[in-house]
């Protein structure tokens, strides 16, 4: 079993899924530079087309830029948080929550440029969407 901070444990099956579904996600996304899920406190489970060294940061990082997106929603009353978009002059950014039963997950994806930000929108729901389903089918 390994630890997740935030949720239940999760099975080592449960976190090998994980990593599978990520890894579909960033091979059929064009651009893809990095892409990583993690808990909501910000610990790795599963990274792909990411420097092992830098998957832990990015993962803290998309939990503290989810944490205060959420802060200004609630501040705003704009319901709940579901994806926050990033875009800076050499790419983008994409991170979205993936709620679960026990406790959400979260899920970031940095793309170059040229990525076609609906494309990577889409494709990281529906990798969102495959995460939820296996974990669900238990």
């Amino acid at each position: 079993m390994s630890e997740v901070k935030g949720m239940a444990l999760l099975e080592d099956w449960e976190v090998k899924a994980i990593d599978i579904k990520l890894q579909e996600f960033a091979d059929s996304v064009d651009g893809v530079r990095a892409a990583v899920v993690a808990s909501v406190d910000g610990f790795v489970l599963a990274q792909a087309a990411t420097q092992s060294s830098s998957g832990e940061r990015l993962a803290a990082m998309t939990s503290a830029m989810l944490a205060l997106a959420s802060a200004v929603g609630r501040e705003l009353a704009l319901g709940t948080m579901d994806v926050l978009m990033l875009e800076a002059s050499e790419g983008k950014v994409l991170m979205q929550s993936i709620p679960l039963p026990r406790g959400s997950l979260l899920l970031m994806a940095a793309c170059g440029q040229r990525s076609v930000i609906g494309h990577v929108l889409w494709s990281a729901r529906e990798c969102g969407r495959k995460i939820q389903a296996e974990l669900s089918a238990e």
